[in-house]
């Protein structure tokens, strides 16, 4: 029997997300991965349960490029450089070589709750407030399933010959015609090497009682989830089953339950890994090169 959830909304959230992962696989097309075999199937769910009927497809924008020389670009925290006066070198250099004009947002914190603030214009095929937005491929492949987004003029993308092989045909995006990566990374460990001198060697050191409440873990349960169950000895990338995954999701209940966990967030997890509220994490690796660049390699 399941143990009651906690009273806390974000724990409540993090866990019953979770879960839903669980239920959504048994559908997905894939089992290969975390990012596929969930993602898809939850929203397959989703739209089931909204549905009134097909809608027609959005249709594209206009392209007002020749008279309109701006851009929105929305983006996570801490993916971009920055300056000690705030600006974006990448973005100015970009401005003075096109002469296009750029509104740099930070505006995404996590995955599900920018598209939870978009999907309903992008349904209708209105203005989200943005010509161009980064989110994590299996976000992308949603977006892209449905049409949201539109195709690139690869005339006008000469560097997209740069892109690694490995990058240049995901199944959700054959060739690179609707999307291109920003930055690659991967979710591991972190810690604070001035408050734990003797560091971690494994996700299994985050559960040590001296960390109790003073471990943070991404909202993220694609990353959180995948983690834990690549610690228990499952290669995500293969096979896997029911058994595999409730192992990785009873593991994390227990220790929200018990208080280990002291935070489940999207990308604000840095704010307390910088504050010393949390001494350790479930992280990005791209966050923590740039922390360590702002903080002295901490």
């Amino acid at each position: 029997m399941n143990a009651p959830l906690p009273r806390d909304p974000m724990i409540q959230q993090a866990i019953a997300y979770a879960r839903s992962m669980q239920r959504a696989k048994q559908i997905a097309l894939s089992r290969r991965s975390v990012l596929a075999g969930a993602g898809m199937g939850l929203g397959a769910l989703a739209l089931a349960a909204c549905s009134t009927g097909p809608r027609p497809a959005p249709l594209a924008a206009v392209d007002s490029s020749a008279s309109d020389k701006s851009l929105v670009w929305d983006n996570w925290p801490a993916y971009i450089d920055e300056d000690d006066d705030g600006n974006y070198p990448t973005v100015i250099g970009f401005e003075e070589q096109t002469g296009i004009s750029v509104t740099y947002n930070v505006a995404v914190d996590d995955n599900n709750t920018y598209y939870g603030k978009v999907k309903d214009q992008l349904a209708l095929g209105q203005d989200i407030g943005a010509d161009t937005v980064c989110l994590t491929e299996w976000m992308v492949s949603r977006l892209v399933r449905k049409g949201y987004v539109q195709e690139l003029d690869a005339s006008n993308i000469p560097n997209k010959k740069n892109m690694l092989p490995s990058l240049a045909n995901p199944d959700f995006d054959p060739g690179r015609t609707h999307s291109l990566p920003w930055q690659g990374g991967f979710a591991g460990i972190c810690w604070n090497k001035e408050r734990l001198p003797k560091g971690l060697r494994s996700v299994e050191d985050l559960w040590n009682p001296e960390l109790k409440g003073r471990v943070g873990v991404l909202s993220e349960m694609r990353d959180t989830i995948g983690v834990i169950m690549q610690s228990q000895g499952t290669d995500v990338s293969s096979d896997w089953g029911e058994a595999q995954f409730m192992d990785a999701v009873d593991l994390f209940r227990k220790q929200v339950d018990d208080g280990q966990v002291r935070n489940i967030k999207g990308n604000a997890y840095l704010n307390d890994l910088q504050n010393e509220d949390t001494l350790a994490a479930i992280c990005w690796s791209g966050d923590i090169t740039l922390i360590n660049a702002e903080a002295g390699d901490k």
